[in-house]
């Protein structure tokens, strides 16, 4: 479990400190560096052409180019299915590292997600791979999708396998990744 750490009035943050900076909450979560996405565009039934930027340190992600194997999960550190999940996102990052690239993608237009909640989520849940943050929500209007979770699973050539609506049980990560993209 993780706590937001939250401003009270007197703009000191609940656990007796200065309200950390982004950049504080960034060095915290260390989350490693987003992917460099160039070259080859968008493809047919691929990720839209969205660029967005890095939730830690690295360079904006440019979705439509982005090749798998490839988990591209969008969460919000406010919803309770996706905290669920979330380590098992991570436990298969780690696992299937140089295998199967996992994305997360923040969706900032979730209820109450912000910015800096997505970095304490982070942090609190030990994610070990990259995110950006979709201040807006495009890319789950993008799917379709009434809420969150969604995990999209990418092909080698960057075409959408699969699309999880909805939260992933124990099992269901490497269950998905043998099925669409042919990996153990």
């Amino acid at each position: 479990a993780f706590a937001i750490n939250r401003a009270t009035k007197s703009g000191k943050s609940d656990d007796a400190g200065a309200i950390p900076s982004r950049q504080e909450l960034v060095a915290r979560a260390n989350l490693p560096d987003c992917p460099t996405t160039s070259g080859a565009g968008a493809v047919d039934n691929g990720l839209p052409n969205l660029t967005l930027p890095c939730l830690g340190n690295g360079p904006k992600v440019d979705l439509a180019k982005l090749r798998g194997p490839a988990i591209v999960n969008i969460w919000a550190g406010t919803c309770q299915p996706w905290r669920s999940e979330a380590p098992l996102l991570r436990d298969f990052a780690a696992k299937a590292a140089g295998k199967v690239s996992v994305l997360g993608v923040v969706d900032g237009a979730y209820p109450a997600e912000t910015w800096d909640d997505a970095l304490d989520a982070s942090r609190g849940l030990a994610l070990r791979y990259p995110s950006v943050f979709d201040q807006k929500g495009k890319l789950v209007t993008w799917v379709r999708s009434a809420g969150i979770p969604v995990s999209l699973f990418i092909g080698a050539d960057g075409t959408v396998a699969y699309a999880n609506i909805g939260q992933l049980k124990p099992g269901d990560v490497e269950r998905l990744a043998k099925k669409y993209l042919d990996v153990e």
